[in-house]
């Protein structure tokens, strides 16, 4: 077995390479997950156009939605075995804290987010192998695909958890705002959850593609101000929004999709102004952010695809190897797809 892998870093400016690393040794609780799938995310796309100096500083390995076989582990590992089918969480955590008691691994105070898969400090999972500890590793039941893990350890668990926090009820109208990979998982969940599910997204590709996976509608943000077409279909409008673009005028924008105790959970990242508070014209709308998801939100997640036969694995639209990584990015950048992940034999 060679003592090197094989990984892929951002170079600057919209360029990735493929390089070779010392193949990692877990040691203590650590594991070492040989990748069958890893996920492009959105929020690759931030640090993917990045300047060349910036990434010159750290030429650390991308990727934060693994999902593979565990092929070693060390001394003192517990809880999972070689041979396991898992997916991992990214968010390393030290399971004592007050946040981990609430399975909140992503708010750890005691790592910290500094030490997540493909941060500035710790390598990610758009390689051969990765490295992590055996707490955030959850085993994958046969009947899921490795790019239903993959899925799951970010962008299918933030839609679910954001879903939750929105509190979705059978009948009721479900706005997702943007249709990248959180909200096409959404899409998909609050269908199998009861909601009449209006898919909202500038690209045409992504809005026709959400009708095949569980949107009963779409709109188009940019063809007329988003409240009327929202309401021309709803008659009060949504009493759910999943916000997941990130986009200032959307996050502004939804407001008025909905009606007087609407629901609004904001997931997307990015943006730079500050959003519009309207005070009592909020009516009685209850609006929350909703960050990743939790340790318990794993669990009950795999089990409602199981009994819903929900497989993320439908919304992947393009596979590459690593030796493609440059492609897959181009493909990711361009908007006009599903999932986009790495696969390995």
């Amino acid at each position: 077995m060679t003592d090197t892998m094989r990984g892929v870093i951002f170079v600057g400016d919209g360029k990735v390479e493929v390089r070779e690393f010392p193949k990692p040794k877990p040691s203590g609780t650590q594991v070492l997950v040989a990748m069958k799938a890893s996920g492009l995310c959105g929020s690759d796309m931030h640090s993917y156009r990045q300047s060349a100096e910036y990434w010159a500083k750290a030429p650390i390995i991308r990727g934060h939605e693994p999902s593979g076989v565990i092929v070693e582990v060390g001394e003192a590992v517990s809880m999972v075995q070689v041979g396991d089918r898992v997916s991992v969480y990214h968010a390393p955590a030290c399971n004592h804290c007050e946040a981990c008691a609430r399975g909140e691994f992503f708010n750890c105070t005691t790592i910290g987010p500094g030490n997540r898969l493909a941060s500035m400090k710790v390598h990610g999972s758009d390689a051969d192998y990765v490295l992590v500890d055996q707490n955030v590793c959850f085993v994958l039941p046969d009947e899921l695909s490795f790019e239903d893990g993959s899925t799951i350890a970010c962008a299918g668990g933030t839609a679910y958890h954001a879903l939750r926090r929105g509190d979705v009820r059978g009948g009721e109208y479900v706005l997702v705002s943007g249709l990248g990979p959180v909200g096409l998982c959404a899409v998909q969940l609050a269908q199998a959850m009861g909601g009449i599910v209006i898919g909202s997204d500038p690209v045409a590709f992504r809005r026709e593609f959400a009708l095949k996976h569980g949107a009963s509608y779409v709109v188009d943000p940019m063809a007329g101000p988003l409240g009327e077409q929202v309401k021309d279909i709803t008659g009060e409008g949504a009493e759910v929004v999943i916000e997941t673009s990130g986009n200032d005028q959307a996050r502004v924008d939804v407001v008025a999709c909905t009606p007087y105790h609407a629901r609004l959970v904001y997931v997307g990242w990015g943006g730079n102004a500050r959003n519009a508070i309207y005070g009592p014209m909020l009516g009685e709308r209850w609006i929350t952010g909703s960050n990743m998801f939790t340790h318990e939100d794993y669990h009950t997640l795999v089990r409602f695809m199981l009994r819903q036969g929900i497989r993320f694995s439908d919304l992947v639209t393009h596979r590459f190897s690593l030796e493609q990584a440059q492609a897959a990015f181009d493909a990711f950048a361009s908007r006009d797809t599903g999932k986009v992940v790495f696969t390995w034999d």
